[in-house]
């Protein structure tokens, strides 16, 4: 049985006192990662302000439910590429500062046209030479989250970037799940989280789901559960042409930030593509997790970190599908004889390989489905004994980057009061 989620209006606040400072908001279009640390910085900027902040949120469509729960009601598409709408736009809106997750051209853009940006990178580890051009390496805050291991790629990267902060994991706080017992055989209750399912090359995820939602509601199935909800940006039609196990109920649809955050603290288990906010969220609140298979070379690095903090298995796609290695391998292939930061980045041919891959498996599921469901299965039984140590990644980062982003972004607009020059700005 399938049910649909509901997502519940927001209620309405009391009237808003004078606003001291006023942030504009944008986040990658890719997976609702971003949205999950917007969230987590306005959380905290709330926190320090009350209603004396205003958001306003700029483009970031499908992260927009996400964050509209912690008070961001006004939303504006905008073209990046025309300054002096811009310049208008700060200036009707009296932008004080810019809190940019990921989006490397918005906070370009934004900083171009005159208001400082606090640049959130929360994947450091996953740039390449390749990227230099692309990443806001003059923000006035570049506020990059700690990660367990830095590749040698990314360093030089890294020394490139004028005003870097390293900050703790970005996360909203939450209790830690103690001592708590796991539901008995037939009674437990699952989350099961699919997000990044979108990219510039790939607008069609049928294949990835096709191949993981079976395996995943079976083993689930096999391991005792009864409850299921089934969130992430998934399209509608999901099931279609999915047996849905006898005895499972299944809900499905969209959750907010902190819908997601009430299901997984309810929950036994949380089956999850690997990125990098849900497992830090979890880890934060010490939920169990089995890593489902990646769908990007992002995914596969945060699955091999999660991996050596907890000391838990994960589920990897069968050699057949593709080769994590050979992936990560690919991204760092330049064109030979170009100078740093002109070549032809490699993400876009690891994601080939990674996509065709799933797009291989998907034409005859069968097989790879039934490797999944048995390999989700080995995970379950560990989550079952115990094995996992479920706050490691979050102990090993620390949880403290939501309100160290907070104080940032408010100096910065503090420094905006006086003159706006990023090259000056302290390291």
């Amino acid at each position: 049985m399938t049910t649909a989620l509901r997502t519940l209006p927001a209620a309405a606040g009391p009237g808003r006192p004078a606003t001291a400072v006023t942030v504009a908001l944008c986040g990658v279009e890719f997976g609702w990662g971003s949205a999950g640390k917007l969230g987590a910085i306005v959380h905290a900027l709330r926190a320090e302000l009350g209603d004396c902040v205003r958001f306003v949120g700029l483009g970031s469509r499908l992260g927009r439910e996400i964050v509209r729960g912690h008070g961001v009601e006004e939303w504006h598409d905008v073209d990046l590429t025309d300054a002096p709408a811009l310049r208008t736009l700060m200036d009707k809106r009296s932008l004080d500062a810019a809190v940019c997750v990921l989006d490397r051209a918005a906070a370009v853009a934004l900083e171009d046209a005159g208001c400082p940006v606090v640049f959130v990178d929360s994947l450091p580890f996953l740039w390449t030479k390749d990227d230099l051009d692309s990443l806001p390496l003059r923000a006035s805050a570049y506020c990059a989250q700690l990660v367990p291991g830095l590749p040698g790629p990314a360093w030089p990267v890294l020394a490139r970037v004028e005003n870097l902060r390293w900050v703790e994991s970005v996360v909203v706080p939450g209790p830690v799940r103690t001592g708590r017992e796991m539901r008995r055989a037939g009674e437990r209750r699952a989350v099961v989280s699919l997000g990044g399912l979108l990219s510039p090359l790939l607008d069609d995820p049928s294949d990835y789901l096709s191949l993981t939602v079976p395996a995943a509601l079976d083993a689930l199935a096999a391991w005792g559960t009864r409850q299921v909800t089934l969130c992430g940006n998934v399209p509608e039609g999901v099931f279609d042409g999915i047996t849905v196990p006898a005895g499972l109920d299944v809900r499905s649809g969209a959750l907010g930030h902190q819908g997601f955050l009430t299901e997984i603290a309810e929950a036994d288990v949380l089956l999850t593509s690997p990125g990098l906010t849900t497992l830090l969220e979890t880890s934060t609140r010490g939920v169990p997790v089995v890593c489902l298979p990646p769908q990007n070379i992002s995914q596969i690095l945060n699955a091999s970190f999660y991996a050596q903090a907890t000391e838990a298995p994960v589920a990897e796609w069968p050699e057949e599908v593709f080769s994590a290695q050979e992936a990560l391998d690919a991204r760092l292939v330049t064109a030979p004889g170009v100078a740093d930061g002109d070549g032809s980045p490699g993400e876009d041919a690891a994601l080939e390989l990674i996509y065709g891959g799933i797009a291989r498996a998907g034409r005859a599921p069968a097989p790879v489905r039934a490797a999944l469901t048995e390999r989700i299965g080995a995970c379950l039984a560990a989550v079952e004994r115990q094995q996992g140590q479920w706050t490691a990644l979050a102990r090993l980062v620390g949880t403290g980057g939501a309100a160290q982003v907070a104080e940032i972004v408010l100096a910065t607009a503090a420094r905006r009061g006086t003159s706006h020059r990023p090259a000056d700005l302290p390291s």
